[in-house]
C-alpha cells in the first residue's frame, strides 16, 4: 500500500520543516554534515533522501518520490530522520508541529 496524501503532507508540512530550523547536523556514520537551516525544502528533501542507505531506490539508483513509497518504508525514513537528529541532540516535536499544522489548515 503506498502512502497517503496527509502522510505525505505530514511528511512536508510537519517532518522537513521540523528538521529545516537545525543549524547544523551531523552524520557521523558516513562522515557528513549538512546545515538543514539554509537549504531549500527540495534541496534538504533529496539529501536526506540519499543519506538514508535503507531508503528505496530505482534501478538506477535515484530516490523514489515520497508519494511512491510504501507506508513502512515511508514509516522507516521518518525513524531514520529520528535517529539523526537524536544523534546531534535534537528532538523532533512532531506531535506538537502536527497539530499546529493541522489547526493552521482548519482555520482556513
Amino acid at each position: 500500500m503506498q502512502i497517503s496524501y496527509n502522510f505525505n503532507r505530514f511528511m512536508h508540512g510537519v517532518v522537513l520543516r521540523e528538521i529545516k530550523k537545525i543549524r547544523y547536523l551531523k552524520i557521523a556514520e558516513l562522515k557528513i554534515a549538512i546545515k538543514p537551516f539554509y537549504l531549500s525544502f527540495d534541496t534538504l528533501k533529496q539529501i536526506l533522501k540519499y543519506l538514508d542507505e535503507d531508503y528505496p531506490r530505482k534501478k538506477g539508483g535515484e530516490p523514489f518520490s515520497y508519494t511512491e513509497l510504501k507506508e513502512l518504508d515511508f514509516l522507516r525514513h521518518i525513524a531514520f530522520l529520528e535517529c539523526i537528529c537524536a544523534e546531534n541532540g535534537y528532538t523532533l516535536n512532531l506531535e506538537k508541529e502536527y497539530k499546529e499544522v493541522n489547526n493552521g489548515l482548519s482555520q482556513h
